[in-house]
């Protein structure tokens, strides 16, 4: 045991050293929300479990297929916050930021395998509309009688915006940004019950979770980063990461420099 602790240490020291790894770990942990998601689906009838429902508000809603665009909004902004994060975000705050997220999604998937939960979907002829919105709305409700069956309560969609939402307003503690934040958590929360994706209380555990994440996330990334004791330093970044910024900078700066 003596002889492993030490490689543990030099390990962990490495990883949480290295934004990329950082950035990459978490991203591994989102992804198995696909992974537990296919397991329920297989493992389980589709009713099997609990589906939490508040009736004076669930059992009155209709599908929306136009909240579908806060909805991709929000899936798109869960990975690609925390990689603006790692270019960004000081060395504290970002560990703090991917502990509050991969805290947050391993107790989500932890309550998916004990406590599962499930939505009852409307009928895809249940969705108003001939647009393309509506469309995608009801295919992707047979998508999910076929792999997506539960993993219901808490959101991921919920808690991953609002701890977007929280971190990116700490790091940018102005006006502007805590208004654009602030709307974005709410519509991509509010979608995941309006598309019905989600009942109620999926949202409402999904606050929760966020609030807990949050909390852990500042605590250990501050514990860790006292531990390395680095939190004042500058950023650094692997060569792989800084050639790829550099590449996108060039990028950007030649279609700047076209001609309109």
């Amino acid at each position: 045991m003596t002889m492993v602790a030490p490689g543990a240490v030099s390990l962990l020291r490495r990883l949480f050293q290295n934004r990329l790894a950082l950035f990459l770990a978490l991203f591994l942990i989102q992804l198995q929300f696909f992974t537990i998601n296919l397991l329920n689906t297989w493992l389980r009838e589709p009713t099997d479990g609990w589906e939490l429902k508040i009736a004076a508000i669930d059992n009155h809603l209709t599908p929306n297929s136009l909240w579908l665009i806060p909805y991709s909004i929000g899936f798109v902004l869960s990975a690609l916050v925390p990689l603006w994060a790692m270019f960004t975000m000081p060395n504290r705050l970002y560990r703090q930021f991917v502990l509050a997220m991969g805290t947050a999604a391993l107790a989500g998937y932890l309550v998916y395998i004990l406590f599962p939960t499930y939505v009852t979907k409307p009928a895809p002829d249940q969705v108003p509309g001939t647009h393309a919105l509506a469309t995608i709305l009801r295919d992707s409700y047979e998508v999910d009688a076929a792999a997506s069956t539960h993993n219901a309560a808490p959101s991921q969609h919920v808690f991953y915006a609002l701890i977007n939402m929280c971190f990116v307003i700490r790091f940018r503690p102005t006006r502007r940004v805590f208004l654009t934040w602030v709307t974005l958590g709410t519509l991509i929360s509010a979608s995941t019950v309006l598309t019905m994706r989600h009942n109620s209380p999926d949202l409402i555990s999904g606050y929760l979770f966020a609030v807990s994440g949050y909390y852990a996330g500042l605590y250990l990334g501050g514990r860790v980063t006292d531990w390395l004791g680095d939190g004042d330093d500058p950023i650094v970044l692997p060569e792989l990461t800084l050639r790829l910024q550099q590449g996108i900078r060039r990028r950007l700066s030649r279609l700047s420099a076209r001609p309109s």
